[in-house]
């Protein structure tokens, strides 16, 4: 009997554990966030995943983000810039910067005959000329921006931060490249990259206006 009693508590405790340790590893699954040194990326809409990051972000070793869309609407990307000494990694005078080379896979059932990439420095409102955040406004690196996909790439300043790119296509399965450059006024800024699968008119030369891509 005493045999019993020390055993059973010795098992109950083992259990538990393993249950404390497996928790947040399965909370960290469901995150979807990889990190690299200085800099985090994360999930911000339930409709892709990330599959793999790498590189510094300089335009020798630009940061190369693998992700796969399986949804419709639009992709939501949250960047934490975590370092203070992050740096311009692009060489511009910008406080943070760096080369980003996207590659997007479309999961989807739908061909891709458009996309688009807009930044936001807060979810859903997009990133204007006074908050210090652009595709590396004012600078030269990196342009001009291009894709292996589509031949045509329009990238606008204002009123909104927009890079867009036609005059292609990416069948369901496969993947694209999209290659820019991001940059910020301030040091460890938090933001939103957010990309548009679908033009949101019939005809793709009707002028930009504010709202809409």
């Amino acid at each position: 009997m005493p045999i019993r009693l020390t055993i059973i508590p010795r098992i109950y405790l083992a259990l538990t554990v393993l249950i404390l340790v497996a928790v947040p590893d399965l909370e960290g699954a469901a995150a979807n966030r990889i990190s690299l040194p200085g800099i985090s990326f994360s999930v911000a809409s339930g409709n892709f995943r990330l599959l793999a990051a790498s590189g510094t972000g300089s335009l020798d070793d630009p940061i190369v983000l693998v992700e796969e869309v399986f949804g419709d609407g639009e992709v939501v990307l949250a960047i934490n810039v975590e370092s203070a000494d992050f740096g311009s990694r692009v060489q511009t005078m910008h406080a943070v910067g760096f080369a980003l080379q996207k590659v997007v896979i479309n999961r989807t059932d739908m061909i891709w005959d458009y996309y688009a990439l807009e930044l936001e420095f807060e979810s859903g409102r997009g990133s204007d000329y006074y908050d210090g955040l652009s595709f590396a406004q004012m600078a030269t690196v990196n342009r001009p921006f291009r894709s292996d996909s589509f031949a045509q790439v329009e990238d606008l300043t204002e009123p909104r931060d927009v890079i867009r790119f036609s005059q292609g296509q990416v069948n369901p399965g496969e993947r694209a490249r999209f290659a820019v450059a991001v940059t910020h006024t301030g040091v460890m800024p938090k933001f939103f990259l957010v990309q548009h699968v679908r033009p949101p008119y019939a005809q793709l030369d009707i002028p930009l206006h504010p709202g809409h891509l």
